[in-house]
């Protein structure tokens, strides 16, 4: 069975909480969990064609309900197909500040430490 396949069945049969656990448990019995990163990927793929938005959104500093709601929103608006937004928040310092918004397919990165590389890189070029 295909791993795209795979993704799709465990897609269909998990609800959103229990996703990584079910794929960590099938992996860890198939012995095959040097593939995790690969099949979750394949897993937001198949979840995504039928309307659901797994996003990662990173900050230097905690945000609040509203402005998760704000990046609820834009996701919506960028993906029109979107049914559903889940999203995943996380704290990193080294950000600096702005946000970090990403998906199977999608990464916006508006941190200031992007930012500051970004001018590093044009300097020293």
């Amino acid at each position: 069975m295909s791993q795209t396949k795979l993704a799709q069945i465990i897609d269909q049969q998990s609800s959103g909480s229990d996703i990584a656990e079910k794929i960590a448990s099938y992996l860890v019995d198939t012995k095959q969990t040097l593939k995790l990163d690969s099949l979750m990927r394949d897993v937001t793929v198949a979840r995504e064609t039928r309307g659901v938005f797994e996003v990662s959104v990173a900050s230097a500093h905690e945000i609040g309900q509203s402005q998760i709601s704000s990046i609820k929103d834009y996701i919506k608006k960028k993906f029109p197909s979107s049914k559903e937004v889940i999203i995943h928040t996380k704290v990193d310092p080294s950000l600096l500040g702005g946000l970090r918004i990403e998906s199977a397919n999608y990464l916006m990165d508006q941190s200031l430490k992007s930012k500051l590389n970004y001018i590093k890189s044009t300097i020293d070029n």
